[in-house]
């Protein structure tokens, strides 16, 4: 400060500018990798037929990566409880499969995995990295999702039963950070 006059302009202060190109990503794991993942086409809604279809590619996926849970059905499904994945179309498209789903509290965030472990990692990893296009966004994430580690994966499932237990002990009521 000692080197400005009076009258010099104040500093500006740098921010970040946010992306004018984004994508949505869509991801399935487990305790060991990513399953499944897709990006939603631009234009395109979430909805419970645009959802219903991710679900039919994710149980296809599963059937080849991970036969062993397909076909003992040794899995359940996490999700939250966007109106997509609470439509009655869903529900009986899952239970038609007789595929089971873990009950998500609602406005639980601190209990979805993909909330607290994979986005912020994600976006930490991205920060700041300019995209020409949603190409260059979608092999960015991809390259990411495919560097994390087995361990990294599995510790999530890890802090996900402790915020389960955090959340029993607070009789579901809401809880702030780890």
């Amino acid at each position: 400060m000692k080197w400005r006059s009076p009258s010099s302009p104040r500093p500006k202060n740098s921010r970040l500018q946010k992306s004018k190109v984004k994508t949505t990503l869509i991801a399935f794991f487990d305790s060991d990798s990513i399953i499944h993942k897709e990006f939603v086409p631009a234009g395109q809604t979430v909805n419970s037929a645009f959802y219903e279809e991710v679900l039919k590619r994710l149980l296809r996926r599963i059937h080849r990566v991970r036969p062993g849970l397909h076909r003992t059905g040794q899995w359940m499904l996490l999700h939250d409880n966007s109106p997509a994945h609470c439509a009655i179309r869903v529900h009986q498209f899952l239970a038609q499969r007789v595929v089971a789903v873990l009950d998500h509290p609602p406005y639980s965030p601190n209990l979805a995995p993909a909330d607290f472990f994979l986005f912020p990692r994600l976006k930490s990893i991205m920060k700041g990295l300019c995209f020409a296009d949603v190409a260059t966004i979608q092999e960015g994430v991809t390259a990411v999702l495919r560097s994390i580690l087995t361990e990294a994966f599995a510790d999530s499932f890890q802090k996900l039963y402790e915020r389960y237990q955090k959340c029993v002990v607070k009789n579901g009521d809401y809880f702030v950070g780890q």
